[in-house]
Formats: structure tokens, C-alpha cells, sequence
């Protein structure tokens, strides 16, 4: 089951399942997404990724910007979130999913963002489902550098205020980012890079349960910021102090062109090996279309058009 769950993981469908969840927990920031985010290079206008599940489909704007994300699980069942942008800026997101043909209005879902300039930046982001309820509302503070520090979410449970602090060391090559909701902590980011202004080269996300430390997920980067390394570790309580154990591990190789080659997972005793063959587009920009993983011999294909210059 951990196998299936790993390799799972780095398909494609995480990315329009962690959309649709980023609407039903509370949120600490704005996100967006473009062509990289995608393993995608080059003025691509669209990408239609085919797989053993069903269809995916991505189509940005000529800025690069994600504008519309698909998965179509069959004639009738899909889920379509929609990005609309007012100079570069997120000012709305729709979630559209469709069941028997049908639109599902209790998981269908639209937001829509403000912004606000003066002293500093503010956001507001407001949520509403398509039968009219309404969801949630997030404000979003920043300080006089960008950085969010305060998050209010109001739902029908109440008002709730996260805090964010951000803390520098002394060669600007590590900070620390506190998330913290009643003066307990929720989570903690700890950022390393290589030199002052460079490349993150190690993330470190620890998350509380109820103030106590529950897991911990460390990412390693090289000098391009390809990720190579990712562990996960959960704490465990050990003469009154919580000790992180590690729970599992991929370790990733990519070949020239930046795209992953072997991914070795492991949880325990239990080790797994990934390969992947790749045909590229024939274009200035080698974007893969057809990707063969083994052992397993699955292979996904990706149908890409550009703009035209």
C-alpha cells in the first residue's frame, strides 16, 4: 500500500486534488501556479496529459500563468478549477466538478480575491459555494517587505487569527517562519540557502498537533532548485521529549534535461526503485510526451501546443 501511495504521489492528479482541498482547510497565503510548476518550458498555451485514470488538462496564458486545470475521469465526470487574473494579480478561482453529468453544487466552490495597497498590502479572499452558502473568509496582512504575518479566517465555526513571524540569521542564509493561532504553534518553516539572496537548498516544515510536535518534512535542493531528496519524519514521545523518527524517504535523479530519472522510495526495510524513459517534443525546449516508468511499465503521454511567436 505505501508503494502505491508513493508513486501515487508524483502523479500528475495530486495537483487538482490539493486545489480542491486548499479550499476546505484554512489557508496561509495566495497561491498561484505556472508552466514550471508543470515541468513544462517554452510558450506552452496547453497540455493534455493522458494517463490509465483518465485526462488531465492545463491551459495558461502567454505570462505562463496556470488559467484552467482539468481532470476528466469519463464523458460525464470531471473537475475543472478556473483562474481569472486582472493585471498578473489573482482576482477569482471557480472549482467546477461535474458528476453524471451533472454539476455537484455542495463541492463546487468559487473565490474571490481584493486587494489593498495602503499602509501595506491586504488581501481578502472570499469563498462561496455554487448553492449559494457561504464557506469561509480569509484576510491576509503583509509587512512593508511582502512578507504575510497575520491571517484572519471567518467561518460559520467563528474568527480565528494566525500569526506568522520571520526570523533572519545573521548571514541572511537561514530563516525560520512561525505560524502560531492562540500562542500555540501550528507550524514551523525553516529555509536554508546556499548564500545571502541565492537558491534554497534545504526546506524543513515541521507541523503541531495541539501545540505538540506531530511530523516533519525535510526537502533537499541542488543549485537549479530540483528537488533530490524529500524525508518525512513523525515525533514520538521519548522521556518527556518528542524525537523525530524517520517515516519514509525518496530520493530523486534527473538527467540533463531536468526531468526525473530514478526515484528510489523507501519506508523502513521496504525499498522500491523507479525508472523513467522519456521521448521528447522535438522542440527548442524538450518538453517530454511520453514518459515509461518501470518496473511497473506504466507510461504517460502529453499532447503540448505552444504559442505561435
Amino acid at each position: 500500500y505505501y508503494l502505491y501511495s508513493m508513486q501515487f504521489y508524483f502523479r500528475w492528479s495530486f495537483f487538482i486534488g490539493f486545489l480542491f482541498a486548499h479550499m476546505l482547510v484554512w489557508s496561509q497565503e495566495i497561491i498561484t501556479y505556472d508552466r514550471s510548476d508543470f515541468d513544462l518550458k517554452g510558450p506552452v498555451k496547453s497540455c493534455f496529459v493522458f494517463t490509465k485514470y483518465g485526462q488531465e488538462q492545463y491551459l495558461f496564458n502567454r505570462s505562463g500563468q496556470l488559467v484552467q486545470a482539468a481532470t476528466v475521469f469519463g464523458e460525464n465526470d470531471s473537475e475543472t478549477t478556473y483562474y481569472k487574473y486582472e493585471k498578473e494579480k489573482l482576482v477569482e478561482r471557480r472549482v467546477e466538478n461535474y458528476v453524471n453529468g451533472a454539476l455537484d453544487k455542495t463541492t463546487s466552490m468559487a473565490n474571490f480575491y481584493s486587494y489593498d495597497s495602503l499602509p501595506q498590502l491586504k488581501i481578502k479572499e472570499k469563498i462561496i459555494g455554487y448553492d449559494r452558502t457561504f464557506v469561509a473568509q480569509f484576510n491576509y496582512r503583509y509587512d512593508s517587505i511582502g512578507q504575510l504575518t497575520r491571517v484572519v479566517r471567518t467561518n460559520t465555526q467563528g474568527r480565528f487569527i494566525t500569526l506568522i513571524s520571520h526570523e533572519w540569521d545573521s548571514l541572511r542564509t537561514q530563516k525560520s517562519t512561525a505560524y502560531w493561532q492562540d500562542s500555540v504553534p501550528l507550524k514551523q518553516v525553516d529555509s536554508i540557502f546556499f548564500k545571502a539572496g541565492g537558491t534554497l537548498t534545504q526546506l524543513n516544515i515541521k507541523e503541531f498537533d495541539n501545540g505538540i510536535p506531530s511530523s516533519m518534512e525535510q526537502r533537499m535542493f541542488n543549485k537549479k532548485g530540483l528537488e533530490m531528496e524529500l524525508h518525512n519524519y513523525i515525533y514520538t514521545e521519548k522521556d518527556s521529549l518528542y524525537v523525530p523518527k524517520k517515516a519514509s524517504s525518496v530520493r530523486t535523479k534527473y538527467n540533463s534535461n531536468n526531468h526525473p530519472i530514478e526515484q528510489i522510495f523507501e519506508r523502513g526495510v521496504v525499498r522500491q526503485t523507479k525508472k523513467n524513459l522519456y521521448q521528447l517534443d522535438g522542440s527548442p525546449f524538450k518538453n517530454w510526451i511520453k514518459k515509461v516508468s518501470t518496473p511497473d511499465n506504466t507510461y504517460t503521454t502529453r499532447k503540448i501546443v505552444y504559442f505561435e511567436e
